[in-house]
């Protein structure tokens, strides 16, 4: 059972649940969730990424978070970088250089898609979720979710392959 917290979909916003992959099919149905602040249901918003497109995605976020990278030598204000700032950019930088889908670490917001699309021609596949609906997540698919309300509970159902 998850439950998540809202979040937002502006640029730098970490998501509810973190981009990863489940080795097994899985089947996601939302119990409940709290109204959203303007009144309306609470949902959920899914990112599905096609499995063939997971070594473009290791492949984008090396780029922009790895060793080297503009994201993990950037300084505030010209600003040297603190100890603390130096250690998480290391950090980061470990991350990504290992399995930047599988760490949990890195959530896709609205610019990283952009980037992914224009650079890798990788866009998700995007899906609305409202409570008593299912979404079914073949194995080996990246995705990552973004709740609009305060509170949602789902149910994680994993799926059984026979052969």
């Amino acid at each position: 059972m998850y439950n998540s917290m809202a979040s937002s979909q502006e640029a730098g916003s970490k998501g509810s649940t973190r981009l990863h992959m489940d080795m097994a099919d899985a089947f996601n149905v939302m119990l409940n969730a709290t109204a959203c602040k303007d009144g309306t249901p609470g949902y959920a918003i899914w990112d599905l990424f096609r499995a063939e497109d997971s070594d473009k995605i290791r492949a984008f976020l090396r780029k922009k978070f790895g060793p080297g990278s503009a994201s993990t030598n950037a300084t505030a204000n010209g600003q040297a970088q603190t100890p603390a700032e130096k250690a998480a950019a290391h950090q980061i930088q470990t991350i990504a250089v290992h399995d930047p889908i599988h760490s949990q670490h890195f959530y896709l917001d609205v610019e990283m898609r952009r980037q992914l699309w224009e650079e890798y021609g990788v866009k998700s596949f995007r899906i609305y979720q409202r409570p008593g609906e299912g979404v079914f997540i073949p194995a080996g698919c990246a995705h990552q979710v973004r709740r609009s309300s305060f509170a949602t509970l789902s149910w994680p159902f994993l799926m059984a392959r026979r052969s």
